[in-house]
């Protein structure tokens, strides 16, 4: 299937876990190519250039690694390859931690990424599409890597962002982190009151919380 906004709305299954003090917030998606080749879409420095951004650094435990287009930097906490990477993730003064998984099916991979975040006065104003809604941009963009390896698409995505097209994705993308939200146990008015703040913050935006 061709990658595309509409499709990844539906080929992304989204998730969210809460404990007294966290909430993981995962994504899984599966993909035509074999484990070493998503593997290498992941953690190979000019693979990562080519779709989600600059990124240096070791995929080794203990190695760290630093993403300066996000202002993000960290620490390879563990790591099997080519099936799972653990990360510190540090952030604006904040630090979570990314878990990637990726499990061979049949001629294809399933890729699951899970970013467990504090739920603190952040995740209570913004909810889980503050963390959802940015990974689901970051699948469509591998999606589009792996469709075409060669393509260079940071300007494109960065075009895509600003579009119409763009702006409908990132509604419905948070949207279904709503959904989530609530099938993980929060109520629908401050879940989608929640999904509307982080839409509006990313489109530069006022919410309407009606």
């Amino acid at each position: 299937m061709t990658a595309s906004p509409a499709a990844q709305l539906t080929d992304v299954t989204r998730t969210v876990t809460l404990t007294h003090d966290r909430a993981a917030v995962a994504l899984e998606q599966t993909f035509p190519v074999h484990p070493e080749e998503l593997w290498s879409a992941l953690t190979i420095g000019s693979h990562l250039e080519a779709w989600f951004g600059r990124a240096t650094g070791e995929v080794v435990q203990g190695g760290r690694f630093e993403l300066p287009d996000m202002e993000t930097r960290g620490e390879v906490l563990a790591v099997e390859e080519p099936r799972s990477l653990q990360l510190s993730w540090n952030q604006g003064g904040s630090r979570s931690e990314m878990e990637l998984l990726v499990e061979p099916v049949e001629d294809a991979s399933r890729f699951t990424l899970r970013h467990t975040v504090p739920t603190d006065a952040h995740w209570k104003t913004f909810g889980p599409a503050a963390t959802g809604c940015g990974w689901d941009a970051a699948l469509y963009a591998l999606a589009l890597h792996l469709e075409d390896p060669a393509a260079d698409l940071i300007r494109r995505l960065g075009d895509f962002a600003g579009s119409a097209e763009g702006e409908e994705f990132t509604h419905a993308t948070a949207e279904a982190w709503s959904e989530a939200h609530v099938a993980a146990g929060e109520s629908r008015k401050p879940a989608r009151k929640a999904s509307l703040r982080t839409a509006a913050f990313y489109l530069g935006e006022e919410p309407e919380l009606s």
